[in-house]
């Protein structure tokens, strides 16, 4: 049978009774190796999932700016062809490369003669160097003289 003492401000002390004499152990109240070896365990792996979800909010911040700057360029180039759509390709200076397509518009039905069909196409590499790109399509109201 054991009996636990707890004396102010002294170590647990620990005393059990045998058939033959009593025996009281001191212990000190306290974390062993293993406790602690567990909690930097546990402290370092969720640390490094956190730093994991911040990095995967930087890429996906990134991402996001890079199409929200193609949409607006290609937007520019766009109300730039609305005056005189011809075929054209350039490139900006942060990296990003545009080209457009001028085209009849073909339906299901055939060309239709008063429309041009309008295409914006601004790619860019991203961090990884894997092509990205978006396309913005417009059509175009044109006078019969004016078709292509």
């Amino acid at each position: 049978m054991k009996r636990k003492l707890r004396i102010k401000n002294y170590p647990l002390l620990i005393c059990t009774k045998s058939k033959t004499r009593g025996l009281c152990e001191l212990r000190d109240a306290g974390f062993t190796l293993i406790e602690v070896i567990v909690a930097i365990t546990i402290l370092s792996v969720s640390l490094v999932m956190v730093m994991q979800l911040f990095s995967a909010g930087l890429k996906a911040s990134r991402a996001s700016c890079d199409y929200t700057r193609a949409v607006i360029y290609a937007k520019d180039i766009m109300e730039e062809l609305s005056g005189s759509p011809e075929q054209n390709s350039g490139e900006f200076e942060d990296g990003f490369f545009w080209e457009t397509d001028v085209m009849p518009y073909e339906d299901s039905e055939g060309i239709i003669e008063n429309l041009l069909q309008i295409k914006v196409k601004v790619s860019w590499f991203d961090v990884l160097k894997r092509d990205k790109f978006i396309e913005l399509v417009s059509l175009k109201a044109i006078a019969k003289e004016d078709a292509l």
